[in-house]
């Protein structure tokens, strides 16, 4: 993968990771159609809710780093890469995870394409010889 490449794939990986957030936050009202018809103990729904939102901001916290791990990059510095390795592998895991855990369910497969070339495009980053080439 030249570095051309490898910085677009990264750069594009970052944003959908990132905007992620947005569809996590909006489908919240998903859950409350679900689970609201139920007597659940109101500090379970709300706890619920909590960890909803918290990874919604936690999508759009991975996907800032990342774009910013990118910036460093473009400008030369690579020392951020091994970040965006764990931000990649955990996406990977989790998909592998989720996909076993809910038999197939392929929406889980975007997490493991996402990791995937965020990692593939963080190792051709790494290295690529000429880092001001992008």
């Amino acid at each position: 993968m030249s570095r051309r490449i490898a910085s677009i794939v990264f750069l594009i990986d970052s944003v959908i990771m990132g905007l992620g957030s947005l569809g996590h936050g909006y489908s919240v009202h998903r859950v409350h159609e679900a689970i609201d018809k139920f007597p659940i103990d109101p500090v379970i729904s709300q706890t619920l809710y909590i960890v909803w939102y918290s990874v919604s901001g936690t999508q759009l916290l991975f996907g800032a780093i990342l774009i910013w791990i990118w910036l460093k990059v473009r400008a030369g510095d690579r020392s951020s890469l091994p970040i965006a390795n764990l931000i990649g592998i955990f996406n990977l895991f989790l998909g592998i995870c989720a996909i076993v855990y809910r038999h197939g369910d392929p929406f889980w497969s975007l997490f493991i394409v996402l990791g995937a070339l965020l990692l593939a495009s963080s190792y051709a980053l790494k290295t690529a010889s000429a880092p001001n080439q992008n």
